[in-house]
């Protein structure tokens, strides 16, 4: 049953509520569980490989299934649980716009919360400020994907995600009330948002704003991903991409040194 356009509607996504049969998975991203309230992510990154994870064949950022039943299905499962870390959002942003309509997520850490289970949460969206007065009652850590402070960049790579700026507000907001907040830096693009002057600026944006915990990772390419960068690539700049990504351009081992002076690297 498609959702009704009073409810949520997004320009070229085709929106439809779905039943799932479980809530919780087994997760290796530091954490026991990964909990994923929808399937699909509207914010249209141009590199996400999340379809390749769950082997989905319509195109990325252009479908979104509601997993309306996902808090009952929690609830159930609970109980039958061994106590661990939950992670949500593994393979989808648990606070993209439908969550604002849908409040899954949110009733999901309700839920959470009642058996007293520690979250894991990665998003792009402000929309998680939403929750604060759940998040403060839980032992929750929070990461922002914050991939440069230029929006322009954002608008090419992640074009229907919330802007830095209201990223950057969230981040100090959580921060400032005292949960654990910390920033990821990926991916990491050749030659785009790996320049040494615009990662120190980030940096010390961070800093600023009380996060001291960043993660850096590269561009993990698969093939349709490869597809989407070319689009955007002019013929320099695709040769350049070649020889790093299929052939001896050892260019992330080479900057490894200076990526380590801005946080952790994850690859």
């Amino acid at each position: 049953m498609e959702l009704k356009s009073t409810l949520i509607e997004v320009d070229g996504v085709e929106i439809k509520e779905v039943s799932c049969k479980t809530a919780l998975s087994k997760s290796g991203l530091e954490a026991d569980y990964s909990l994923n309230p929808y399937r699909g992510c509207t914010h249209g990154c141009i590199y996400c490989y999340s379809s390749f994870v769950i082997g989905e064949d319509r195109p990325w950022g252009e479908f979104l299934d509601v997993k309306r039943n996902i808090p009952k299905v929690l609830h159930d499962e609970l109980d039958k649980k061994d106590r661990g870390i939950v992670r949500l959002g593994s393979v989808t942003d648990p606070y993209q716009e439908a969550e604002r309509h849908c409040k899954l997520t949110r009733r999901c850490l309700k839920q959470l919360g009642k058996k007293d289970l520690p979250v894991l949460i990665q998003t792009k969206s402000d929309l998680v400020t939403r929750d604060i007065d759940i998040l403060d009652e839980m032992e929750a850590d929070i990461g922002f994907t914050i991939t440069s402070l230029d929006d322009e960049f954002r608008k090419r790579f992640e074009p229907e995600a919330p802007s830095i700026g209201r990223r950057l507000s969230a981040a100090r907001e959580l921060s400032e009330e005292g949960l654990n907040v910390w920033a990821f830096i990926g991916p990491i693009l050749p030659f785009e948002n790996d320049r040494e002057q615009g990662l120190k600026r980030l940096k010390e944006t961070l800093n600023s704003i009380g996060i001291e915990e960043i993660y850096l990772d590269k561009l993990n390419m698969r093939e349709g991903i490869w597809r989407e960068m070319q689009s955007l690539m002019d013929e320099e700049m695709e040769e350049k991409y070649k020889k790093i990504y299929f052939g001896d351009d050892d260019h992330f081992e080479e900057k490894r040194e200076f990526f380590e002076s801005i946080g952790k690297t994850v690859f």
